[in-house]
């Protein structure tokens, strides 16, 4: 009989009245928003973070990161501003479709949680094991400093992952309920992202989220990758064989790091890009769903050991099926298309000079120098073009070029040297400095300890299109500065798309 009751009174709280669609923006009017009440104490946390940062010489923020983390932050608040009403009518749609409604109490915001918690654990896993889902999850791996604002990296299209929460919704619990729950269990994970905190108890790491398990989870050591997916408790870490403990410090970003780490939509949007090219060049309706759904890891694989190998034999099968005829006409038709050597520039102040195919000038970089001869510390360099096709008139970079193609970003190093990088091929490092023999400014590379001081770039060309043109390689004509030896470096990119 006490048994019957308590089932009675547990029964009771099922089979509550359909929410009326009229009243709606009322229900969700009065719906606690936690996370603008959060936001005063996040913009303090993250601040006093910052400065103490710069009192006990921590370095973990840079300029472009943080840049970077504002701008996806504040962009994914307007998309969560646009999409909260969305997302609050379909709960409360798929509330009134079921017929074990939860009738509204606080008490219940217990389980919600926890089941709320558990199908985040599977989100968050997934998402690391399927490039779809990765891919609306890649920015929040993207920092390589780990500190508060890498909480604010939270992917503008990640709301696509609402579907590992329906569960959640299917239990019927009231919509207000569902939603707090989801709130609580943002508002957890900003803390986490920190290295201010130490290890805490063992107790605590052992079962809950804390920052020293998700610096973990944020690691790109093989040890620490795809594990600690849990954002509020770790017992599901426990359950299913994912969890690790905080040992070596972990090393943060992504195994392979982006260059433009400020650029808001490139930390959004380039896996997408990078799976639509990989689409794109996919070989049947069985590499194309690879290529979308795989583990990100075995595309990794597959892309630096198997693709190759495809791309060679494909080649060795289209030479056989070609003719004698076909091979003439591509070589008539070389001949035809081939430019002539383009001339090299005697220029006051030459650095070295840019030439690529197909093109029909020469991009010069020289010192940029004051009227009275000092070097401008700001934009120690300056690019412009030689016009062949207009009697080689010497012209200015328009302002897109600059940015995007042909510009190169310089850095103060002190002592009179500064780096400088192409802004189309930032991974290369150049070095402006003195020669030590005469005192005038040289540009060098750094090759296995060698000063090597460049004179061209050649960059060839073939196919894609003029905002992303398809480079297969880039020669890089230098001088060793110790015997006068002749060098050229390759940097053959074809195999990186």
């Amino acid at each position: 009989m006490a048994g019957q009751t308590f089932w009675q009174a547990f029964g009771a709280n099922f089979g509550a009245q359909k929410l009326a669609l009229e009243d709606l923006y009322l229900l969700q009017s009065s719906t606690p928003n936690l996370i603008t009440y959060a936001l005063p104490f996040v913009a303090v946390f993250t601040v006093l973070e910052f400065v103490l940062g710069k009192i006990f010489k921590h370095e973990d923020y840079t300029h472009e990161e943080l840049k970077g983390s504002l701008w996806v932050g504040l962009g994914n608040l307007l998309v969560n501003l646009f999409l909260k009403s969305v997302l609050f009518i379909g709960a409360v749609w798929l509330y009134n479709l079921l017929p074990w409604r939860l009738e509204f109490s606080w008490w219940s915001l217990v389980p919600c949680f926890l089941i709320y918690d558990f199908c985040s654990y599977w989100s968050h896993r997934i998402s690391h094991f399927n490039r779809f889902f990765w891919a609306s999850h890649v920015v929040h791996h993207s920092a390589e400093q780990y500190n508060l604002t890498v909480a604010f990296r939270q992917s503008w299209v990640q709301h696509v992952k609402v579907v590992f929460f329906i569960p959640v919704a299917l239990c019927g619990f009231h919509p207000v309920i569902f939603m707090v729950a989801s709130q609580m269990s943002t508002l957890y994970q900003f803390w986490v992202h920190t290295e201010t905190i130490g290890k805490l108890h063992p107790w605590i790491e052992k079962y809950f989220g804390t920052p020293s398990n998700h610096r973990v989870h944020h690691g790109s050591q093989e040890k620490y990758i795809d594990k600690n997916f849990g954002a509020t408790f770790m017992i599901w870490d426990h359950l299913f064989g994912t969890f690790q403990y905080e040992e070596e410090k972990p090393k943060y970003g992504l195994t392979t790091p982006l260059t433009e780490k400020g650029n808001p939509f490139v930390l959004n949007f380039h896996e997408y890009r990078a799976i639509a090219e990989d689409v794109r060049q996919s070989d049947g309706l069985k590499e194309m769903l690879f290529f979308l759904f795989a583990s990100p890891a075995k595309v990794y694989r597959y892309k630096a050991e198997q693709q190759p190998k495809n791309y060679q034999r494909y080649r060795l099968t289209r030479f056989l099926k070609g003719t004698i005829l076909g091979l003439f006409l591509l070589l008539v038709a070389q001949l035809l298309l081939a430019q002539p050597p383009l001339p090299e520039p005697k220029l006051k102040n030459l650095l070295f000079f840019l030439q690529r195919t197909p093109d029909a000038n020469t991009v010069v970089y020289q010192l940029n120098l004051e009227k009275d001869g000092s070097l401008n510390e700001k934009y120690p360099v300056k690019a412009s073009w030689i016009r062949y096709e207009e009697n080689g008139l010497v012209k200015e970079l328009s302002g897109i070029e600059k940015k995007f193609a042909y510009g190169v970003k310089c850095k103060a190093l002190g002592n009179e040297t500064y780096e400088v990088r192409l802004v189309s091929y930032k991974k290369l490092p150049m070095y402006l400095l003195k020669s030590p023999a005469d005192q005038q400014y040289r540009l060098y590379i750094k090759d296995e300890g060698k000063d090597l001081l460049l004179k061209r770039v050649f960059v060839k060309v073939e196919g894609g299109s003029f905002w992303f043109p398809k480079v297969q390689y880039i020669d890089l004509f230098t001088i060793d500065s110790e015997n006068g030896a002749q060098i050229l470096k390759r940097i053959n990119l074809l195999t990186n798309g």
